[in-house]
Parts: C-alpha cells; structure tokens; sequence
C-alpha cells in the first residue's frame, strides 16, 4: 500500500534546522547511516533550489538493494537517478586539515555504478529548498550495482552514463555532471561531515555521489536498468 504524502508546510525551517530535523526522523529507526546521499551536485538543479552547496541525506542498511531484485513503490512519486556510488574502506575522521582529492583516494575501497531511488514525502516534489532537506534530500533506497573498480580510475571523471526504463533508452549523461567529477563530490562530503558534527565518513559506509542523468520518474512495473560506459551497472524491478 503507498503511502499518504504530506501537504507542504507554509513555513520552512533554517538549514540548520532542516538538518536537525532530517538527523531526528532518522534517528528514530535507531539504526547507523550506512549510505550518504548527495542530492543537487549539479549547477542548474543548485541554482533551480537557489542552493549555494550540495545536499547531504542518509540512509540505513535497509535501504540498501541488491541489484536484480525488486523495489516497493511505497510513495506515489518515485524517480530513478544513475549515480557513481563508493564504498568507504576507512575512516575519515575530523582531523583540523580539510580533505583533498590526495587525501580521500586511499580510502575508497571500491567504485560501483548504482541507482538512487528518491520519493518525496510531500504532495508533489516541488518543496523549497530547506523542506528538501527536512525531507531527507528524497532519499529512498539505493542499488549497490556492479562493481567497477577497485579504487579510483580517472576515467571515472567523465563516465558515460544512460538510463533505461523497460529497454527504452530514457536519459543519458555522464558522471561529470557531478560536480564536475564525482571525485570532488566524495572530497566535500568527507569535508561537510567533518564541519557539521557528523564524525566525517567511516569504514563501510557507502556514499551515493549525485545523479549522472538526472530523475527519471519510475512506476510499479517498470523495469530500470543504468549503464556506465560500456557496462551495465545496476537493474531494478519497481512494484506495487
């Protein structure tokens, strides 16, 4: 059964708020964040949400979706992004020092092509920028799909990426619309949890990096499948 979205409150909150907010509706599942979800690493969607910055949510091991398998449409509204996903082989704790590319590179200990499922829990997915947030910048569920490599590549800067629903191709892209390379996504999440009292990234988590295609709206019966260069990175079956 779907459920009832919201309507969207008058008011919004301050960002901070918003992330106080996304930090205690998750913290009621009592579960740790295995996956963080950048959301609006793109100049155009940052600029359609009057945003200066990306967009962080999170997400518990629940959440996470073998490839192949299927995926409750749980919320009316529901899109698929194609994202460059890493898994985090150590700690990247707060240490004084911001993180740069050099610095992050050792601890990824895999890359892996993916697909985000984001659902709004508001009526419609139009809310302003701060309720965005509030609302778990719509992360979903994330498909871990095949792995791509066991660190780093630069080809991964510049990755065609496409996006298919029931074999129709739908959108493609490519990963450097993530803030120019995914690279530097995972660079100022690992900065951002640091500055904002989150511990900064940790052994295992994995970090889904933004969307290489942007949203694709998906429903029950769909079948959607994302491609990364010249291999099939994640496939999902959504249902009812």
């Amino acid at each position: 059964m779907k459920r009832a979205p919201i309507k969207v409150p008058d008011i919004a909150p301050s960002l901070a708020e918003a992330y106080d907010i996304q930090r205690a509706v998750f913290g009621t599942s009592g579960l740790p964040v295995t996956v963080w979800k950048l959301a609006l690493t793109s100049d155009p969607v940052r600029e359609q949400f009057g945003a200066a910055e990306p967009a962080v949510g999170r997400l518990s091991a629940s959440a996470i979706l073998n490839p192949g398998t299927e995926a409750r449409q749980t919320w009316p509204e529901l899109y698929a992004e194609a994202e460059i996903v890493f898994q985090i082989g150590q700690d990247l704790p707060p240490t004084g020092t911001p993180y740069t590319r050099e610095t992050v590179l050792p601890a990824i200990r895999a890359v892996h092509g993916g697909i985000e499922l984001a659902a709004s829990r508001y009526l419609g997915s139009s809310a302003p920028l701060k309720l965005f947030v509030a609302d778990n910048a719509m992360a979903h569920a994330i498909v871990a799909g095949s792995h791509l490599a066991a660190g780093w590549e630069p080809r991964f800067g510049a990755l065609p990426v496409s996006i298919q629903v029931n074999g129709e191709l739908i959108e493609t892209g490519s990963s450097s619309r993530v803030m120019g390379n995914p690279l530097d996504a995972l660079v100022w999440l690992a900065n951002w949890l640091c500055e904002n009292g989150e511990g900064g990234l940790r052994r295992d988590q994995l970090v889904s990096s933004g969307s290489c295609t942007g949203a694709t709206p998906v429903k029950a019966g769909d079948v959607v499948t994302a491609d990364f260069g010249d291999k099939q990175g994640a496939r999902i079956t959504i249902v009812d």
